[in-house]
């Protein structure tokens, strides 16, 4: 069964202002779903905000009706594609607007995409399972690599 969306979706390159939102939406995801015992947390969030700073042009910025609701990163790279920091944002979840950004991507890439994405997060993985992305590989014991050929 298709969703139907309510508004129509634009894009936009992403900018320095967009940094302390992509950064939130990080952060939240590592201490839901990460064990922070088992990391340097805060050399991961000084890597997390150096990162952004550094990339922030190639990340995406999803509108609807003039309003944020989602980002996302493509990188391509030997062949292949990397899906980077997908968020779509709490208040605009299960609307289908994950479902048709993915779609919008994915046509638009002719190459094997892959993602990281924490093990835990089973409605990120139940949307990755129905685009056609499998489990490649675990890199740990909270995160795995999910692919899906182009």
């Amino acid at each position: 069964m298709s969703e139907v969306l309510k508004w129509e979706l634009t894009f936009q390159q992403a900018t320095k202002e967009d940094i302390p939102v992509i950064f939130a939406q990080s952060k939240t995801l590592i201490e839901q779903y990460e064990d922070i015992s088992s990391i340097d947390y805060g050399r991961v969030l000084q890597w997390m905000q150096k990162k952004l700073e550094e990339n922030i042009a190639q990340y995406t910025r999803i509108v609807a009706e003039g309003e944020t609701v989602g980002y996302y990163c493509l990188e391509s790279r030997e062949g292949e594609t990397e899906l980077d920091d997908f968020y779509i944002l709490p208040p605009f979840r299960g609307q289908g607007i994950g479902t048709s950004v993915l779609q919008k991507c994915l046509g638009e890439i002719t190459q094997p995409v892959f993602l990281y994405v924490f093990r835990g997060n089973t409605g990120a993985i139940q949307l990755y399972n129905r685009m056609g992305f499998v489990r490649a590989e675990d890199v740990s014991k909270t995160r795995m690599i999910m692919r899906r050929d182009g």
